[in-house]
């Protein structure tokens, strides 16, 4: 071995020669000597960003009626809008008149902001003026008072802050008391966001803005887009160009007249040889990444807190990247013996792997993505489903193809929201035009009906909710809406006589059963000048928005985005999760417009972590899960926690983000995740038992059809939709639930016909990334490694599915390493047929 090494020792030495080298050393430290005073400090989240707002429509509406109302000061919409500056409540009350005001959400959050200033300077001038006997200026408009907001619904953090004297608390916990206030005085209005936020500095000054995410999720920031980003550009092309640079040369000075004699006369064979100079090579490549990886390693560490060994991971995946482009070097070296043509062959395969990577995610971007299927539902025989470009679509076996409903498109700003099937004959869904980013969207929102006997054509029904974000079938009668700030219920009967279709009655109902009384007389009944009675008249001046729905949510709840709102299996009750409280909301008697109430609530923790919940209720148990926090479970009924599974328990199991839940009986339940899985579970009350996985991967989304709901009991049908567009059944059969063994049972699996832009993707496209080494996707690799995740998920999923990012692990190392691995067999053949 002593013969190799001297051969792969010689190389690193001809290479720390180089000139190029000592330049890339001194570039590294510069840089890690630039990054080093970058530091972070955390501090309670103060103030209003425009982002922030989550219905910056609603906000205007609350303002200007709380303006304008003749109880004003009583109100604290009202008092806060007293004190915004005159120019911004002129606007108010032409909103109130029904003008179309356009206010930027910006000036809104400034005039918030400065509230919040106020009222903490307030309340220092309050803390001296105690103790001097001085005159005083008399005090400017206080916006908040306290009897004003006794009627709010506050948050746990909030009623602790106000039980504290003011002597007690710091200058940020003031000021985040007021933005707290700011938030009970508008529900429904703002995002959540973490308590304590981070806040950038270097070399001690702060940076002039910070961002509204706590510890955890600026963890997750930096693992997992931070790091990939060097790995991908500054370890991926800028070291690797440089590597290149000084170690082109190694092959043709080594087959230079003299210098190769010299080598061959020593007990080394010429694949050996030629091996050991490219180890050579990359042992240079690693002692330059070692410094830059270790030294941000240390940075982000001592300076930002973020210990993670994982980062470490970086060093040799850029070094494959490296190999790549050097295998590729050393074939040229030894063809041509020229440094120049090394230097331009590797650089022909970086743009080669360039082109075909930005090839795969515009074709991925343009024809997969929109074709992904992201919720389904079935009526009767037939499968529907929503795809990622925003269209509607029904499976048809005849021609076994997605027959098109509402077109899909590529980066569509439209939003369709998930279909509910309205017994066998039809189904509900609705079309939200610009309302992928926007609650509202823009034009009218009506109802859309798809009906067996107008061959299941699109057709607009009653008007929706304004922000209605999902539909839910309470009962046989009822149909409720859930919009960004409310929950609101009509009949069936009316939104099939919209489109001239008699009204469904169950089995033994007769006309006479069905709730009786006109919506808008239940309504009058209902109107007690709450938000909700004013917000919907005021968001269509000229009538009455959407009068099929009237109002079902309690006075006492409040929708604080993230909110989920999920039906207890087989019975007429809600459970609903409002930032830090888990409610149960019941109807009174099971008439259509019947009063809805709090029956019960539980008080959580708040959620400091960056994946959005999921909750699944059956009528014995309600399950919680989010992110890595472990899965919570209450009791259905009085809501009370009564054991958890633990994140390192479920993990083995159970991989991935939660995305969904879906109660299957009594005890068993469904959990899908963002590493394309989905289980099945059973809840003891204290913990969770896993019971069986299904046996495929890349799942998409998920619909549970029950065929029969008893204690104890699951029976029904699975419809998987996976790897993009496919379609498996499974029968899960439990019959006496926890004493049975659970059956799994493949009923049926349909694999669309590819359209010709899919077949291209997948015979073309595929065999490109195939034959080509995959060093763009190695980012991926590294994400993975360096956060631990196998995937990233993307949006909070009310409005619909989040997206998920699944890395690329496997792949792309193993092309990698077989492409290296055929250049080097090639050169090593090359080089012991070649006479030199």
């Amino acid at each position: 071995m002593s013969p190799y090494f001297a051969v792969i020792t010689d190389s690193f030495r001809s290479a720390l020669a180089s000139r190029v080298l000592w330049a890339a050393f001194l570039a590294i430290w510069v840089l890690l000597a630039t990054l080093a005073p970058i530091g972070l400090r955390e501090d309670y989240t103060t103030t209003f960003r425009w982002f922030d707002v989550h219905n910056g429509t609603r906000m205007k509406i609350m303002l200007a009626e709380g303006l304008t109302a003749a109880d004003a000061e009583e109100r604290p919409a009202g008092r806060i809008a007293a004190a915004m500056p005159e120019e911004l409540q002129r606007q108010l009350r032409r909103v109130k008149q029904g003008n179309e005001v356009r206010i930027r959400l910006n000036l809104l959050t400034d005039a918030l902001n400065d509230l919040i200033e106020s009222d903490s300077a307030k309340t220092e001038r309050d803390g001296a003026h105690s103790t001097a006997d001085a005159p005083t200026e008399p005090p400017a408009f206080a916006w908040y008072d306290a009897d004003a907001w006794s009627s709010t619904v506050r948050l746990r953090e909030l009623r602790q802050l106000d039980e504290t004297a003011d002597s007690e608390l710091s200058d940020s916990l003031r000021q985040r008391r007021s933005r707290l206030r700011i938030e009970a005085a508008l529900p429904g209005v703002f995002e959540s966001r973490s308590v304590r936020s981070i806040l950038l500095t270097y070399a001690g000054l702060e940076f002039p803005t910070d961002f509204q995410i706590d510890r955890a999720q600026f963890d997750t920031l930096f693992n997992q887009f931070v790091i990939p980003l060097l790995v991908n550009w500054l370890l991926g092309l800028v070291l690797v160009f440089l590597g290149v640079l000084v170690t082109a040369s190694i092959i043709p000075d080594m087959l230079q007249a003299g210098s190769l004699h010299l080598l061959l006369s020593k007990p080394i064979s010429r694949s050996g040889l030629l091996i050991s100079k490219f180890i050579g090579g990359c042992a240079f490549v690693t002692l330059c990444v070692s410094q830059l990886v270790l030294g941000l390693y240390l940075i982000a560490g001592g300076r930002l807190g973020v210990w993670n060994g994982r980062i470490l991971w970086c060093i040799p995946i850029a070094v494959v990247i490296f190999a790549v482009f050097f295998s590729v070097s050393v074939l040229a070296g030894l063809k041509w013996r020229s440094s120049i043509i090394s230097i331009a062959a590797a650089g022909a395969l970086a743009a080669v792997c360039m082109v075909v990577g930005i090839v795969g995610g515009v074709v991925n971007a343009r024809v997969v993505e929109p074709d992904r299927i992201v919720g389904m539902t079935t009526a009767g025989d037939d499968l529907f489903a929503v795809t990622g470009g925003s269209g509607l679509t029904r499976f048809s076996p005849a021609s076994n193809q997605w027959m098109p409903l509402i077109e899909s498109e590529a980066g569509s700003r439209d939003r369709v929201l998930q279909p509910v099937a309205l017994g066998t004959d039809h189904v509900m869904t609705a079309r939200i035009r610009n309302g992928r980013f926007n609650p509202f969207g823009s034009g009218s929102l009506d109802l859309v009906i798809l009906s067996r006997r107008h061959d299941w054509k699109p057709q607009p029904s009653v008007r929706l909710p304004d922000a209605t974000e999902r539909l839910l079938r309470l009962d046989e009668q009822s149909i409720a809406a859930l919009s960004s700030a409310d929950i609101l219920v009509s009949d069936q009967s009316s939104i099939l006589t919209a489109i001239g279709e008699e009204p469904l009655t169950s089995p033994g109902e007769s006309q006479a059963d069905q709730p009786t009384g006109s919506t808008s007389e239940a309504r009058a009944a209902r109107t007690d000048g709450s938000i909700r009675s004013w917000f919907q008249s005021l968001l269509t001046p000229q009538g009455e928005a959407a009068s099929s729905f009237l109002s079902i949510l309690p006075p006492d709840v409040v929708l604080s985005p993230p909110s989920r709102v999920v039906q207890v299996a087989g019975e007429r009750s809600l459970i609903l999760l409002t930032t830090d409280r888990l409610q149960r909301i019941s109807a009174e008697n099971g008439g259509g417009n019947s009063q809805w109430a709090t029956t019960d609530q539980t008080a959580l923790p708040r959620a400091e972590d960056r994946a959005p919940p999921v909750v699944a209720a059956s009528q014995r148990w309600v399950v919680l899960a989010q992110g890595d926090l472990p899965v919570r479970i209450f009791d259905a009924v009085s809501l009370e926690p009564t054991g958890q599974w633990d994140t390192e328990a479920r993990e083995p199991d159970v991989p991935g983000t939660p995305l969904e839940l879906i109660a299957i009986s009594d005890d068993c339940f469904l959990i899908r995740t963002s590493s394309g899985h989905c289980d099945v579970v059973e809840v003891t009350g204290s913990t969770v038992n896993h019971l069986a996985e299904l046996p495929i991967d890349e799942i998409e989304s998920v619909h549970w059809q029950p065929e029969a709901l008893r204690s104890g009991a699951a029976a029904g049908t699975l419809t998987v939709a996976h790897d993009v567009d496919r379609i498996t059944q499974f029968s899960i059969e439990r019959p006496g639930g926890s004493s049975d063994e659970l059956r799994i049972v493949k009923a049926d699996s349909v694999a669309p016909s590819l359209s010709i832009w899919r077949w291209v993707d997948f015979y073309v496209v595929g065999a490109l990334e195939w034959l080509t080494p995959q060093v763009v996707q190695l980012g991926d690799t590294s994400a993975a490694m360096v956060s631990g995740n196998d995937s990233l998920v993307i949006g909070d999923g009310e409005s619909g599915t989040p997206e998920v990012v699944r890395y690329r692990i496997a792949a792309p190392l193993a092309s990698c390493g077989i492409f290296i691995a055929a250049m080097l067999l090639i050169s090593c053949v090359y080089f012991s047929r070649s006479d030199y």
